[in-house]
């Protein structure tokens, strides 16, 4: 990896306005629509234009991963981590070989962590989140791999 303060920037500048979760959430929702980006400059031959926004996207990426919290994240700040790497490399690949599948799966990977991160915010009453929240105690949530993960657990330093 490389240093990254687009990335860093991003987030360091969202969460001055709004919830750390929901700041996260938003970076999700950034790289989504940037990998779309890419998609339609891929479809129109753009390779530029795909190459900026699969880099903009990569960037945003690198500083979430930037912000992990491992002294306070338990178990879930390495898992994140790992997901963070795994992503930037298929990212990577959609600038040099058969991009459309590997959008997909992008796209796929960067919803289902956005869905996770919205049902985090939800369980745990940020109120800043679109819709509103629970009240109340934090709720554990379920992992991808079925672990219970308290939203405790899940920390970022701000």
């Amino acid at each position: 990896m490389y240093p990254n303060t687009y990335g860093a920037n991003a987030y360091s500048q969202a969460s001055k306005n709004v919830s750390p979760l929901k700041a996260i959430i938003m970076l999700y929702e950034g790289a989504i629509r940037l990998i779309n980006d890419a998609k339609k400059a891929h479809d129109a031959q753009d390779f530029e234009a795909r190459f900026i926004a699969i880099d903009k996207a990569s960037k945003i990426i690198i500083g979430l991963q930037g912000q992990l919290d491992f002294e306070n994240g338990g178990d879930v700040s390495p898992m994140l981590h790992e997901f963070y790497d795994s992503l930037f490399m298929r990212m990577m690949q959609a600038n040099s070989r058969n991009p459309e599948a590997v959008f997909e799966d992008v796209l796929t990977s960067l919803r289902t962590m956005k869905e996770t991160w919205i049902t985090v915010a939800e369980q745990i009453g940020d109120s800043s989140q679109s819709g509103g929240g629970v009240k109340g105690e934090p709720n554990d949530f379920s992992a991808s791999n079925g672990e219970n993960i308290s939203p405790s657990n899940a920390s970022f330093s701000v």
